[in-house]
């Protein structure tokens, strides 16, 4: 007779918030690192073990990178104002793990935005404008700096 196995239930679902149903009822998929961890053996020591990974507290950290990224693009901060904003968040949340492993600076920032949002923004906006027939597209020149801005309005 078979060994009775574990199942990812609502119990485990409100404890563990960055997992959602898997494959099967034995699994669940985590939202962070996009990969399935199996709960047939252990149950919440199954997740608990996924959470302690490398990989996964790895993936934690990109993502606070990438959100300050994001933040510092929606409100027009300078990337210059991220040399000092992760020592500040490092001072503040002195207790927490993922605020002391933050590195985000000026430099890195600007790689986030300039390689990862900035492409994702075109894709979603590509993908918008497909479902429009038709469309009308002004343009304006403007300096900003030694940078020559030309914005789009559609």
């Amino acid at each position: 007779m078979p060994k009775r196995k574990c199942v990812f239930n609502d119990r485990l679902k409100e404890s563990f918030k960055s997992f959602v149903d898997g494959r099967d009822v034995s699994e669940a998929k985590c939202i962070v690192c996009d990969c399935y961890v199996s709960v047939a053996n252990k149950g919440s020591y199954d997740l608990k073990a996924h959470l302690d990974t490398t990989k996964h507290k790895s993936r934690i950290a990109s993502a606070v990178e990438g959100t300050l990224a994001f933040h510092t693009v929606v409100h027009h901060h300078s990337f210059r104002s991220m040399d000092c904003t992760p020592a500040i968040l490092r001072c503040m949340f002195d207790d927490s793990n993922t605020a002391k492993k933050i590195s985000c600076a000026r430099t890195k920032t600007e790689a986030i935005v300039n390689n990862v949002l900035a492409p994702h923004s075109l894709k979603v906006m590509i993908e918008c404008l497909k479902c429009i027939y038709f469309i009308s597209i002004a343009t304006d020149a403007s300096n900003h700096g030694n940078k020559k801005m030309f914005p789009v309005l559609i």
